[in-house]
């Protein structure tokens, strides 16, 4: 990139560090960039994970009797017990959105990561943005 080019605004930045072929790495060699380490569980959860983990009459867990509770109801018929176990074992599905209007659909293909930041906050599209009366002829 030419020194009077401006990097485009999707760039990911790197502090002052520009870590291109043959330059020196971000981090000093035995210096980690996480020197906190990995966060720490927060008391709720680690409570919670212990009440789970605790034998219930029958020999099992809080956790296994809330399971076998779910999968009862399930095989019942209750939806909402159904998509909960779906969901903490295979995880939740994707929800893909289509947009079928090519100019809108290449706009927010346009939009930064902070755009669209701003936009699933505050609903808020930037200046740029086509509106509703320039795409409805």
């Amino acid at each position: 990139m030419k020194s009077d080019q401006k990097p485009p605004e999707n760039r990911r930045r790197t502090n002052e560090a520009n870590l291109t072929k043959g330059e020196p790495f971000r981090w000093p060699k035995g210096v980690s960039g996480n020197p906190g380490g990995r966060p720490k569980v927060a008391a709720l959860s680690q409570a919670c994970r212990e009440k789970l983990s605790e034998p219930v009459p029958k020999d099992r867990t809080y956790a296994q009797a809330i399971a076998d509770t779910l999968a009862s109801r399930a095989l019942k018929g209750d939806v909402r017990a159904f998509e909960a176990l779906a969901d903490r074992a295979e995880g939740r599905a994707r929800q893909a959105i289509e947009i079928e209007h090519r100019e809108l659909r290449d706009a927010f293909g346009r939009m930064t990561r902070e755009e669209m930041l701003t936009y699933a906050t505050t609903g808020t599209l930037p200046p740029w943005f086509p509106r509703e009366e320039e795409t409805n002829p």
